[in-house]
């Protein structure tokens, strides 16, 4: 079996300059591009050297991965490594409090820290307890407070957006002039399979009425900004038409594995919702650190990001994406997006919002 696999080569398409060229490899060799571990692991399936130098993204200015998760200060040095070696500079994260204060210390302007709450057990002060971190991460320089709002989070935890619980902390951002960020909304296939209980986790569209009820209420000159594609990348007219509404919604491209597998599947609709939305859509991995993630783990992720931006990548991802089975493995089809899309995309977009949240980063930092 052939197939169609690309490398970042300078080549044009359509008049327009992207790094990559189309290549044939037989994947009964398990596409051999690099070095080949001798074991396959979940984040290789292909082989690939993931240390193989990649050019930078083609963009005026620092690249921004607007959606992170660098849990421990430990975990920094592998990040970083990573990271400069796919060409992605500036990262705005959601860490623990806990470990906030070492990485803004030691990583200073390369780092931008999301309000969380503490996900350690829920006490009956639970929500005091968050009110206090909105205040602690506001003071380390943080202007967004992330509401998890995903079907399984709202079943235990026994909470919604817009439940009375939890107006305490959106009133909070409103008074101190913080963006809003959700998680709404999970892969299709966890609806059918692992949410199919409707009694207890609620159907999607509640949950997105849920979603605009509160918006709706969120002041008009303050951004709100949905995750991994507003929660829906199946339905891209869905998001389209909450991006029509909402006028200070953005979005970001984050969740490597769901959000890939979905855009592959109607990738021409997808490069056009991009060009359409170029200005509201953030550049994001979701990447998680954690003891046992390396140097190729992280790499695996920034890998698969570049190949579905930039390139017209035809062919199989090396993640082992654990929603389908080993026969129904996805087929990435990279969307290949102009330059100028890039650029909004990379910088832009990412800048214009923290700029404006008074919290943006120096072009010129250094750690």
């Amino acid at each position: 079996m052939i197939a169609e696999i690309t490398e970042y080569l300078p080549t044009t398409v359509a008049g327009e300059m992207h790094f990559w060229r189309k290549m044939t490899v037989d994947q009964e060799t398990r596409m051999q591009v690099g070095t080949t571990p001798e074991k396959t692991v979940a984040w290789n399936r292909l082989g690939l050297d993931y240390r193989r130098p990649m050019p930078r993204p083609k963009v005026q200015g620092m690249v921004v991965d607007y959606h992170t998760h660098i849990l421990g200060a430990r975990h920094a040095r592998v990040w970083f490594e990573a990271a400069a070696h796919y060409g992605i500079d500036r990262f705005v994260t959601m860490t623990p409090l806990e470990e906030a204060v070492g990485l803004a210390r030691d990583y200073g302007d390369t780092i931008r820290f999301i309000a969380v709450p503490s996900w350690q057990g829920q006490t009956a002060n639970y929500v005091d307890d968050w009110l206090r971190r909105v205040e602690m991460f506001y003071n380390l320089g943080s202007r967004i407070v992330k509401f998890h709002m995903a079907p399984g989070t709202m079943a235990s935890r026994g909470w919604r957006l817009d439940s009375q619980t939890l107006r305490p902390v959106l009133k909070e951002a409103w008074a101190r002039g913080m963006a809003v960020m959700t998680h709404v909304g999970d892969p299709d296939l966890w609806y059918h399979g692992k949410y199919a209980e409707v009694g207890r986790f609620g159907t999607r569209e509640d949950h997105y009425k849920m979603l605009e009820s509160v918006l709706a209420e969120h002041p008009a000159d303050s951004p709100w900004i949905g995750a991994h594609l507003g929660g829906n990348p199946e339905n891209l007219a869905r998001i389209q038409g909450l991006l029509d509404r909402h006028a200070n919604l953005l979005i970001d491209c984050s969740a490597t594995k769901w959000v890939a597998r979905e855009l592959s599947k109607q990738r021409d609709e997808a490069r056009e919702f991009f060009v359409r939305n170029a200005d509201r859509i953030l550049f994001g991995t979701d990447q998680v650190t954690g003891d046992d993630r390396g140097f190729d783990f992280l790499a695996s992720r920034f890998w698969v990001h570049r190949k579905m931006w930039e390139t017209a990548y035809i062919g199989p991802s090396p993640i082992d994406d654990g929603d389908v089975s080993e026969e129904r493995q996805p087929l990435l089809q990279g969307l290949a997006l102009p330059n100028e899309v890039l650029q909004k995309l990379y910088h832009d977009n990412a800048v214009k919002l923290l700029d404006g949240l008074g919290m943006g980063f120096k072009e010129n930092a250094e750690r």
